[in-house]
């Protein structure tokens, strides 16, 4: 079915106010505009009520902590993929890529692609921590750096931060589509999404939001599929696409219109984002072994990076029909609205929903998980004894913070490309040497994380435009690797091993997923007694 055409913005304008009750352009887009409406709320209803279904009946057969935290590290294979696909692929990588397409022609794909690189990156270098029952990324870094106190706080504190982060860009999405599809309005939108994402995501825990995340990832990639197929086939394919934009857009990942040093820090930004990512890290410590978590991994990461062409193609397809666009955000909503068929627009509406859903699912996992293991603790000097109630207090609570900072942002690119530095950045820096660099200690991992942020923070605020500089990530990350690197080898190397640091972590969680609390402290104690920490 092809494409039905709509009248463009400048179009619109163009017509005097006196005629447009007469003019049959407003009567049939108006019409249009209703009937796709219709299919969408249709559409977003049955989504709506499967998932909610789905969430309640996981949320039922919570029978303890390691259920709803980690989902009793059972994730099928199968499942475990298409939730990574469903996961990974959220705000960013949707309204805020295809955006940037409408900007810069196939840079708009870089982002997800990126998304992609970065999960085939982690589940190379990091499935193999599978095999330690970790539940949290925060116990992968204190074994690492044998559990110093400074730079484990440090990292849990950034570490919950960056997904405060994630959770935002999610819920700025969220309020995006609901604003420009049904006209909600912008603060209205943005509360009602923190709102619908916080009740599909909270009762059911990690097996809820990956099975939930495996039925969107399908959605997703079906939805996006169609629109790729249909576009194309309504321009005359890729060489109607080229004629119909800007030459610089076609070039390598719009790298002529972009610049390849903004191509550069969106890329290395993302890969380093996932590699630091908590939520990721709960597709590998949730699988049921080591080689599921590696191959779901290759395989998610794979799709991903394929996907990531039909993001590039809506962009610039918007760009053809509209260029009088006032923001490059609204690029796919204005397309769902005023050029799909209205089966299309409900089926790639709720793709979208289901993308910013299940990635906000994701990182709201990672939160709670986070509070109720390292937050909690850190705050209280002890773990909660009903950890399932008190992570669903600090979702609760993380919902309503990040959808406060989603009022006040503006830009989902430029958030996250401004966000990211100054929390992952660091963190990745260690992660990286302390996986695989034997000379890595706490000392030198504490300098990348003060100095990662600093030299980043200091380039936002001095806004440079001089090369290099005028992309944050960049130097932020190589200043902390090199700081990292120099007083690891200025200062005493580590005396305890990764797998004795692992062992604590063991002792640690059983006062959370197990029936052992009253010999927890005891045995803690003990062996930190022996050195650790």
């Amino acid at each position: 079915m092809p494409l039905r055409r709509a009248p463009s913005i400048p179009d619109l304008i163009g017509s005097t106010d006196a005629s447009r009750g007469e003019n049959s352009k407003w009567k049939d887009i108006n019409r249009v505009q209703v009937t796709t409406r219709t299919a969408i709320l249709v559409g977003l209803a049955i989504y709506a009520s499967l998932i909610s279904t789905l969430s309640v009946f996981f949320a039922a057969r919570v029978r303890k902590a390691e259920d709803y935290l980690i989902a009793g590290r059972r994730i099928p294979f199968w499942i475990l993929t298409g939730s990574i696909i469903g996961t990974c692929v959220g705000t960013g990588a949707t309204i805020g890529a295809s955006g940037l397409a409408f900007r810069h022609g196939w840079a708009g794909s870089a982002y997800p692609m990126s998304l992609g690189l970065g999960v085939l990156v982690t589940g190379v270098l990091f499935a193999s921590m599978r095999r330690y029952n970790f539940i949290t990324l925060g116990e992968e870094i204190a074994c690492y750096y044998a559990q110093n106190r400074a730079v484990v706080e440090f990292s849990n504190i950034s570490l919950f931060l960056s997904q405060l982060g994630w959770l935002t860009v999610q819920i700025m999405g969220g309020g995006a589509v609901l604003n420009a599809i049904l006209g909600l309005g912008p603060r209205l939108s943005i509360v009602a999404a923190g709102v619908i994402i916080a009740m599909l995501c909270i009762p059911g825990g990690l097996r809820a939001v990956v099975y939930v995340a495996f039925l969107q990832g399908i959605l997703l990639l079906v939805g996006f599929a169609s629109l790729a197929k249909a576009a194309l086939t309504d321009l005359g394919g890729l060489s109607g696409l080229h004629a119909s934009v800007p030459g610089a857009y076609f070039s390598f990942l719009g790298i002529e219109s972009f610049g390849w040093l903004r191509l550069a820090g969106l890329i290395v930004v993302l890969v380093l984002g996932i590699v630091a990512e908590p939520g990721r890290r709960l597709s590998v410590y949730g699988a049921r072994d080591v080689p599921t978590a590696r191959v779901s991994m290759l395989i998610a990461g794979s799709v991903v990076v394929l996907f990531s062409t039909s993001i590039g193609v809506a962009g610039m397809y918007v760009l053809k029909l509209n260029p009088g666009l006032p923001h490059p955000d609204l690029a796919l909503p204005w397309l769902i609205l005023n050029a799909l068929p209205p089966w299309l627009a409900a089926l790639l509406t709720v793709a979208i929903g289901s993308a910013i859903f299940s990635s906000a699912s994701c990182s709201a996992s990672a939160i709670g998980l986070f509070f109720v293991r390292h937050i909690y603790y850190s705050v209280t000097r002890r773990y909660p004894k009903h950890p399932v109630a008190a992570t669903r207090f600090g979702l609760l609570a993380a919902f309503v913070l990040a959808t406060s900072v989603a009022l006040r942002a503006t830009d989902i690119v430029g958030f996250v490309m401004n966000f990211l530095p100054l929390t992952a950045a660091g963190l990745a820096i260690i992660i990286l040497l302390g996986r695989f660099w034997k000379r890595s200690n706490w000392q030198g991992a504490l300098s990348a994380l003060i100095v990662t942020p600093v030299v980043a923070l200091s380039l936002m605020l001095f806004h440079s435009n001089a090369g290099l500089l005028s992309v944050p990530i960049l130097p932020a990350v190589a200043a902390g690797m090199l700081v990292h690197i120099i007083v690891s080898l200025l200062t005493p190397a580590s005396s305890h091993s990764f797998e004795e640091v692992a062992e604590v972590m063991r002792i640690e969680r059983e006062a959370i997923e197990g029936d052992k609390v009253s010999t927890v402290g005891e045995k803690v104690t003990e062996m930190m007694g022996s050195g650790l920490g």
